[in-house]
């Protein structure tokens, strides 16, 4: 089948869905982008057309999305956090199926309606947390699971940046438009895939530092954590890093080795954006056993993959709504936990 697209939103994270798309060209064809901004538009317009995706030879260009709403099967919403709710009640409505950039909303009522609203008009509704579909990422888990290594002990992620002038941006500086801080909105990039790797959760806690740049929330955030299999979780992400080495690290502490997944951008992600050169590996030491050397980046392909499944085949979705909901209460309990302490 082939599906009709439409893209909501035509900002920085456009580009890095529709270098997916191109080579998923046999499985979708993109209709409409739309932005209130005429020049993100046509951008995002030429790079779809260039990429041979157009439904026709090139995709109109609308300022308001719902005038396309009728004209597409699925939409790719890739708006600001504040106006995630009400777009994808809004194309649930028209019977659209939605690939949600995450988070799933900025509270946990909005999560509520938008479920709501999925379930009644039984369409998919997708939260897109990328990692976790990875090629890369799926190696590193299969290797903490073959049992070669022994039992996992320890699960610490890390995630290194420097996006001073990203989060310059408006919305990202209110905690009503952006949900909280970092740990909201970018750590569970990690979270997502610990969750998916470590099992049901037992207990989390968080602490946040300010500073930096303009904004409410927290801008550098660390974490800890227990499953209910006994194994330990941390997280530690910061915006604010002035000379960033490695971008995404995972480690995972086992009882006969330790493994460990890097991913980093060999040029400038926030101004290079889909074109930057990656390097992922996965390392086992002692020995320094190499598992994985490839140029795999922040590619949406598998992502977008697994969206259409569910839609061909009928199989649960792996990151639905539900699964969005749950991680956003998880982060909110987690916040509420400290601000009672005073650790954010």
């Amino acid at each position: 089948m082939i599906h009709k697209v439409g893209i909501i939103g035509c900002g920085w994270v456009a580009p890095f869905h529709v270098n997916a798309l191109a080579s998923l060209r046999h499985r979708a064809s993109v209709v409409w982008v739309a932005d209130p901004s005429q020049e993100r538009t046509a951008l995002i317009a030429r790079q779809v057309a260039d990429a041979g995706l157009a439904a026709h030879r090139c995709p109109s260009e609308l300022a308001d999305f719902h005038e396309g709403l009728k004209t597409v099967d699925s939409v790719f919403i890739l708006l600001p956090h504040h106006l995630h709710c009400q777009a994808t009640l809004d194309s649930l409505e028209a019977g659209c199926n939605v690939l949600l950039e995450k988070p799933l909303a900025v509270s946990l009522d909005e999560a509520d309606r938008m479920i709501a609203a999925s379930d009644m008009k039984r369409r998919l509704l997708m939260v897109a947390y990328p990692h976790r579909y990875r090629r890369s990422t799926q190696a590193f888990k299969r290797a903490i699971e073959n049992g070669e290594f022994g039992r996992l002990i320890l699960l610490d992620a890390m995630m290194d940046e420097n996006l001073r002038g990203y989060t310059d941006l408006g919305w990202i500086r209110t905690k009503r438009t952006l949900g909280g801080g970092v740990f909201f909105s970018s750590s569970p990039h990690m979270l997502d895939v610990m969750f998916w790797i470590g099992g049901e959760l037992k207990t989390i806690s968080m602490a946040g530092a300010y500073g930096g740049v303009s904004m409410e929330g927290e801008t550098t955030a660390v974490s800890i954590m227990k499953f209910e299999n006994g194994v330990i979780g941390t997280t530690r992400h910061t915006w604010l890093s002035p000379d960033p080495k490695v971008w995404y690290t995972m480690r995972a502490v086992c009882e006969n080795a330790v493994i460990t997944l890097t991913a980093n951008p060999e040029g400038d992600l926030v101004t290079e954006g889909h074109r930057c050169k990656w390097r992922s590996r996965i390392i086992v030491s002692p020995n320094e056993r190499v598992l994985l050397d490839n140029n795999e980046g922040l590619d949406f392909t598998g992502e977008i993959t697994h969206f259409f499944d569910c839609l061909d085949t009928g199989k649960p979705c792996e990151t639905d709504a539900r699964a969005g909901r749950k991680m956003m209460k998880i982060i909110f309990d987690a916040y509420t936990g400290a601000a009672k302490t005073g650790a954010n």
